[in-house]
């Protein structure tokens, strides 16, 4: 394992500023670059943005999950979609969206894919203009194929990371969503 303030931050000789705003929470009362410096500034971004550490830790936590369930011809992002339908459906695909937080273009990409391998289906929805979303007997059969794949996966995850930090992702997905 590597640390990213080591790969992205190097010590500095540049000067920096301190924000002493007292209504600033303590993250925020950091040591602060000058303005005009930019490498001093993509310094700062790299070593305190949360953002590329949830990204990098969705990517590292979605490939234990992928290399686990790939010989079923799925990805953890595709299987997540087809238990929300189990789940929910018959659904719109919007409404799977907003569950799961998704780009549109991200969950059209998805849905196509699971409905070229018969996973689920449409199903017209009222109005006749929109559709929705139901998990077919084939999609039932390989959540029950994935199963063993997918505890491997999360016995994994486990062990990476601890019980308090995951107790601690999920209180904060719930309170956050």
């Amino acid at each position: 394992m590597w640390d990213i303030d080591l790969l992205l931050c190097e010590t500095s000789s540049k000067s920096f500023f301190v924000n002493d705003n007292s209504s600033s929470s303590a993250l925020t009362k950091k040591i602060m670059p000058a303005k005009n410096d930019a490498k001093e500034i993509a310094r700062t971004i790299a070593h305190d943005c949360v953002g590329v550490r949830v990204r990098m830790l969705n990517r590292i936590v979605s490939r234990i999950y992928d290399d686990r369930i790939r010989h079923h011809e799925i990805k953890i992002s595709q299987l997540n979609i087809l238990v929300a339908v189990t789940l929910r459906g018959p659904i719109q695909p919007s409404k799977i969206g907003r569950l799961l937080s998704l780009e549109k273009s991200t969950l059209s990409r998805n849905v196509k894919r699971m409905e070229e391998n018969a996973w689920i289906e449409f199903l017209p929805g009222e109005g006749g203009n929109s559709y929705l979303l139901r998990v077919t007997r084939r999609g039932q059969s390989l959540l029950k194929k994935v199963w063993t794949d997918w505890q491997a996966a999360q016995q994994e995850v486990e062990t990476l990371l601890s019980t308090k930090e995951i107790t601690t992702v999920k209180q904060m997905v719930n309170r956050i969503k």
